[in-house]
């Protein structure tokens, strides 16, 4: 809420809610490529695992969630 009534308790409150700003789609094609990448390394991971290599899956899902980080940058 934006006002400082107090809305607890079952009180009715006259305050209208803030508004919410909504940010438009990323059209950064640097933040698309990196997902497409790290979509891939998701998916070469989960056929690691169903092909018996645990560290190389691993490996792979660390690398992605690194990636998720540098995604989240650009």
């Amino acid at each position: 809420m934006s006002c400082n009534q107090d809305c607890s308790q079952g009180r009715t409150c006259d305050c209208k809610p803030s508004k919410i700003n909504v940010q438009s789609k990323d059209t950064i094609q640097a933040h698309f490529y990196v997902s497409l990448v790290k979509s891939g390394i998701r998916i070469v991971a989960g056929l690691s695992l169903m092909l018996g290599y645990i560290w190389a899956a691993g490996v792979l899902l660390i690398a992605a969630e690194s990636l998720g980080v540098i995604e989240e940058i650009v």
